[in-house]
């Protein structure tokens, strides 16, 4: 008898831990981000906000699609690994005008934030959306995901 009871508790002590630790993960992650970088002295369009929620529970979407570290050319972020925000590896602001360095596209898109941004977020939408659907028609254009700054 005190071997079952024992087994019972030891069973709903489990549960009960593995809801806290559940929670408390989940708490960490918010519902919507807004990317404002600190990086640009100011902002020209209205700063992006997005649903970290709805991309989260996406069936094709993996934590990994957007989070990463790079060693030696492949992705090594795993879930519960430290996120970091852009900026830590992208770290120009902007593409200079005129820009003729002989930096590889890879290097180009690692240095400069804007090209990261819009390679990782455009390139998967442009890929998972039909073109001809709202969302596609929105991602033409600037505006449909920087909103018009309030003057």
């Amino acid at each position: 008898m005190v071997n079952k009871v024992l087994g019972f508790l030891t069973v709903i002590f489990t549960a009960i831990l593995f809801l806290a630790v559940g929670s408390l993960t989940a708490a960490d992650v918010p519902d919507s981000v807004t990317m404002d970088s600190k990086i640009y002295p100011k902002h020209t369009k209205g700063l992006c906000t997005f649903s970290h929620k709805k991309h989260a529970d996406h069936k094709d979407i993996g934590c990994a699609d957007c989070h990463h570290v790079y060693t030696d050319g492949k992705n090594t972020w795993k879930e519960g690994d430290e996120v970091q925000k852009c900026e830590a590896c992208h770290s120009e602001p902007a593409k200079p005008k005129g820009d003729k360095t002989k930096m590889s596209k890879a290097e180009k898109i690692k240095k400069y934030h804007k090209d990261a941004l819009h390679a990782n977020c455009k390139g998967c939408h442009k890929k998972m959306i039909d073109k001809t659907s709202e969302l596609g028609k929105k991602i033409k254009k600037c505006t449909g995901c920087h909103p018009k700054k309030a003057k």
